[in-house]
């Protein structure tokens, strides 16, 4: 990882010379050794701080703060680039007493980011993750405080000497401790460190599984969509902590602007089409990519180099082997699972995948089970909770049937044949598995088909292409398509685009797609659009996808589940809304 000095506010308007597809956190954070990333004020006099390196936690000069307090917080130490910007440890005191650590975080303006960037409705996505993770209350997750348009960093007193453009920052808890990336590079796994490392790819997927929970976030389940070692904090009383919750989305948001991502920890279909909303799958992915890193020291294969799932398979094989695992074929093919390069192939439910990545690696061979004891302790679904869980559940068992015997008694032979089937309370799984009758059950009516358009909302602005996504609860044999038409217009032409995967849609499901309008050339500049959500037969979306006609037999046969409008402005989008992930 290469470190840059800080640079000047005018500077820090531009471009970055790092990939801007990719998004890089250094190696440590609040250490020293790294190479200086902030200015010190030498008291020249000059209002211009100097260039010198500045030990931790020593303030370096620079100030930042919003409109109503630009030199609310004082930044220390060296800063730390990123793809997505600079990161400062801070000091805020306000009328407090004594001043606070906090993370601030200066966000670099996208290269292809239009005037006013960002937009309010972006502060205003930020503050509502902070509300988000307060409300959700995990232990293993950064807190995220604020998002505040300020001047650019400044000495004290001098805010209004940065010119007019203003900056973005994020206001975040500040972890001490090294990175994950920090503690584990270029270290095995042996007998003396499995627990402990494995342990810490549990508490990374009980994180995970809480934001992605409909029911702990109150029907708002999210994607922290970077997970790597680098953003992994060791604290020394609560443990491993995902740090850097600027790129948190909810799991509907649409397209992705900036694209970011690091390649070894990137699931397949991401790094296809990195503009494309993501699915719970790909957190799923960097989890088990996350598990490579821990178990061998070193990042995984980007999924889609040559050979990459041969040599995943082989290096993990080899590594938990010689660490002593009583049956490395199993644990080895447990962390492959979360790595599969099939999305719909991967865990939904990570708190299970996170008790069986522990009881896969067993007790090493020769060697103490202490860590892997503690790691159990730490998960809320460990072993010990399920002998809790074991010995209620025939407790129930017996209760349930005391009340349940005598209506059955109650019941005649002529009543039919059809048994009462105990439904269980909704789970916290990604997708839910599907089930079918019983034996001597009837079987449930047809399933009505149900759709939801989350992005881009109603009458919102669109470029020459649009992404769009959501949810829907689709019947066998059937799968959606986007009609789009002129809202004006109600028998003029529709024009159709099936969804990404279409073949692939089954049950509840997101779902992704994409529609054009037209280019300016063609006057559509202006207009208002109509975009409709069909549910329409596989077999008709089959023909026209492979045909490009019977438009019109895909309309009629389909369903209208959703609608939005929209309006074309000026612009395109990279490679002009092109789906490449088949």
């Amino acid at each position: 990882m290469r470190f840059r000095p800080v640079p000047r506010p005018a500077e820090m308007m531009g471009g970055h010379d790092q990939d801007p597809e990719l998004h890089h956190e250094p190696d440590t954070v609040g250490t020293s050794g790294s190479r200086p990333l902030a200015p010190v004020d030498t008291g020249s006099g000059k209002g211009e701080p100097s260039r010198s390196p500045v030990p931790p936690d020593v303030p370096n000069g620079w100030f930042v703060g919003s409109a109503d307090g630009p030199d609310q917080y004082e930044l220390l130490g060296e800063g730390m680039a990123g793809g997505e910007g600079i990161t400062w440890k801070a000091r805020y005191r306000g009328e407090l007493a004594s001043p606070l650590p906090l993370a601030v975080k200066l966000l670099r303006r996208p290269h292809n980011a239009l005037p006013g960037w960002p937009p309010a409705s972006e502060l205003q996505r930020w503050r509502d993750y902070g509300v988000l993770l307060r409300h959700l209350k995990l232990d293993h997750v950064v807190r995220l405080d604020d998002a505040f348009r300020g001047a650019a960093p400044h000495p004290r007193g001098r805010a209004d000497a940065t010119g007019t453009d203003t900056m973005v920052y994020l206001v975040m808890e500040w972890v001490e401790g090294p990175t994950l990336h920090a503690r584990l590079a270029g270290t095995r796994a042996d007998t003396s460190t499995l627990g402990e490392r494995l342990g810490c790819v549990a508490q990374v997927a009980e994180t995970l599984a809480g934001l992605l929970s409909t029911t702990r976030s109150g029907g708002n389940p999210s994607l922290h969509r970077d997970v790597k070692p680098g953003n992994c904090i060791i604290h020394a009383e609560r443990g491993l902590v995902l740090i850097d919750v600027s790129t948190l989305r909810l799991i509907d948001d649409g397209y992705d602007d900036a694209g970011r991502h690091t390649p070894s920890y990137t699931a397949p279909e991401v790094l296809a089409a990195p503009h494309l909303p993501r699915a719970a799958s790909a957190d799923v992915y960097s989890l088990g990519a996350l598990a490579f890193f821990c178990l061998t020291g070193d990042d995984p294969p980007p999924a889609d180099s040559p050979g990459a799932a041969a040599r995943i398979a082989a290096t993990l094989r080899a590594v938990v082997e010689a660490a002593g695992v009583p049956h490395p074929d199993r644990l080895t093919a447990h962390v492959l699972t979360a790595l599969d390069s099939d999305p719909a192939r991967r865990p939904t439910d990570l708190r299970d995948w996170s008790d069986g990545l522990l009881e896969a690696a067993g007790s090493p061979e020769g060697g103490s089970s202490s860590d892997a004891a503690d790691v159990r302790q730490e998960n809320p679904r460990s072993p010990r909770r399920r002998l809790v869980f074991a010995i209620t559940v025939p407790i129930l068992l017996v209760v349930l049937i005391a009340i349940l015997v005598p209506n059955i008694l109650t019941r005649t032979s002529g009543a039919g044949s059809g048994h009462e089937r105990a439904t269980s309370p909704a789970t916290d799984r990604l997708s839910p598995a599907p089930t079918s009758p019983q034996r001597g059950e009837t079987a449930a009516a047809p399933v009505r088909p149900t759709g939801h358009i989350s992005s881009p909302p109603d009458r919102s602005n669109v470029k020459q292409c649009s992404y769009f996504s959501g949810t829907a609860s689709l019947p066998p044999g059937i799968t959606l398509a986007l009609s789009k038409s002129d809202p004006g217009s109600e028998n003029g032409p529709k024009y159709l685009e099936v969804v990404h995967d279409y073949e692939k849609l089954k049950g509840s499901t997101t779902w992704q797609g994409a529609q054009y309008f037209g280019t300016p050339e063609e006057g559509a500049v202006g207009k208002d659009f109509r975009v409709d959500l069909l549910a329409v037969p596989i077999e008709s979306a089959r023909r026209y996808a492979n045909s490009g006609v019977n438009s019109d037999e895909l309309v009629r046969s389909g369903t209208l589940l959703a609608t939005v409008r929209v309006h074309r402005v000026a612009g395109e989008l990279p490679h002009a809304c092109e789906d490449s992930s088949g």
